[in-house]
C-alpha cells in the first residue's frame, strides 16, 4: 500500500513536470532581442513585417492628436503576452519594463497610465495609436470597466536610436491574468531587391497618353524629409529627358504618402517632396520653371493597400500629370 502512495506521488511529480502546451509560446514567436518580456508571460500573438513604418505616441491624446510622437522605418515586431497569475499588477509590469529598457541603454520617452493618456481610462489613446490593433483576436482586449482597465504605456528608444518601442499593459477582459502588447521597428533600409525596373522615357510618355499620368516610383527620399536620394538621380534624369522630347507639355509633379501619420502631416510632406522634384529639375536640368507644378495628394490616391509593406512601399511615389499649357 505504501508503495503504490510512493508510485502514485512519483507520477503525480512527473506530471507537474511535462510543460502544458497551452501555456508556452505560440510556434514560431520570439521576443524581440533588446526588450525582455516580464516573467510570468507568455506570447499569445505574434506578427512581423519586414520592412514598414512605425509612429510611435511620445505624448497624451489631446482631442484628436497625439500631443508629440517619434517615427522610425525598418523590421517592424507586434507581440501580445499573457499573464496567468492574475495577482500580477499592470503597475508591477510597468515598472520591470522600465527597469529592463533602461538597463539595456533605452530612453523613456513617455510613460503614463489611464487617465493621464486619454479620456475613457486610456481607452481612446490605445485604440488611436494603432500600435496594438491587430492583437489576437481571442485575447488582449481591454477589461470592459474603466475602474478595472489599469492601463499603463510607455514609449522608449534605443540609445543609438535604433530600436523605437510602444509598450501597453493592463487587465483583459476575459482572462484572470494582464497582457501586455508591444509594437517594436528596428531601423534597417528597404530590401531594394522589391524595386523595379526603372522606367524609359518612352515608357513615361506612354503612361501619359494612355492613363493621362504616370507614377515613378524611383523617385526616393530620406525618411520623414523631402529630401530627394542620390538615388534617384536617373529617374529624374529620364523626367528631364522626357520633357526635352516632348517640348509642348507641362507636368504636374505630384507627392503621394501611404497613410501613416496624420492626414495634415502627410499632405504637407507630399507637398514639400513634389516640390522638391520641381526644384531639382530646374536646377540640375534646365527644364522651364512654368512647365512643372507641384501638387501634393498626402495619403488621399492609393494605388495598393496600406495593410501591408509591400502595398505602402508602392503608395509612396511621385506621380506625373500631363498639364494643359
Amino acid at each position: 500500500m505504501q508503495f503504490g502512495r510512493m508510485l502514485l506521488s512519483g507520477l503525480a511529480a512527473i506530471c507537474l513536470t511535462i510543460p502544458d502546451p497551452a501555456r508556452a509560446d505560440i510556434e514560431g514567436a520570439y521576443d524581440h532581442p533588446q526588450i525582455e518580456r516580464v516573467a510570468g508571460s507568455r506570447i499569445v500573438y505574434f506578427n512581423r513585417t519586414e520592412f514598414d513604418r512605425l509612429t510611435v505616441p511620445t505624448g497624451p491624446l489631446d482631442g484628436d492628436e497625439f500631443e508629440s510622437a517619434e517615427m522610425l522605418e525598418g523590421e517592424i515586431l507586434q507581440l501580445s503576452y499573457l499573464f496567468d497569475n492574475p495577482d500580477i499588477s499592470t503597475l508591477q509590469i510597468k515598472r520591470n519594463y522600465i527597469t529592463a529598457l533602461e538597463s539595456q541603454g533605452f530612453e523613456i520617452l513617455y510613460a503614463d497610465s489611464e487617465g493621464a493618456l486619454s479620456s475613457g481610462a486610456g481607452r481612446n489613446f490605445y485604440r488611436d495609436s494603432g500600435l496594438f490593433s491587430r492583437g489576437a483576436r481571442d485575447c488582449c482586449r481591454l477589461a470592459t470597466r474603466a475602474s478595472n482597465r489599469d492601463l499603463r504605456y510607455i514609449a522608449a528608444q534605443s540609445a543609438d536610436g535604433t530600436v523605437l518601442a510602444g509598450i501597453a499593459a493592463f487587465n483583459e477582459r476575459r482572462d484572470p491574468g494582464p497582457a501586455v502588447e508591444i509594437a517594436v521597428v528596428t531601423a534597417a533600409d528597404m530590401d531594394t531587391e522589391m524595386d523595379h525596373q526603372p522606367m524609359t522615357a518612352g515608357e513615361m510618355e506612354t503612361g501619359l497618353i494612355e492613363e493621362g499620368r504616370v507614377a515613378v516610383q524611383d523617385i526616393l527620399f530620406e525618411f520623414d524629409s523631402a529630401r530627394i536620394l542620390p538615388d534617384s538621380s536617373d529617374a529624374l534624369e529620364t523626367v528631364a529627358q522626357l520633357m526635352s522630347e516632348l517640348r509642348d507639355i507641362g507636368l504636374l509633379v505630384v507627392g503621394h504618402t501611404d497613410n501613416t501619420g496624420s492626414y495634415d502631416y502627410n499632405l504637407s510632406l507630399s507637398m514639400a517632396r513634389a516640390q522638391a522634384v520641381v526644384d531639382y529639375l530646374t536646377a540640375e536640368h534646365g527644364i522651364a520653371a512654368d512647365r512643372l507644378q507641384a501638387a501634393g495628394a498626402g495619403m488621399m490616391a492609393p494605388i495598393s493597400t496600406n495593410r501591408t509593406d509591400q502595398g505602402r512601399a508602392l503608395n509612396r511615389r511621385v506621380e506625373l500629370v500631363e498639364m494643359a499649357r
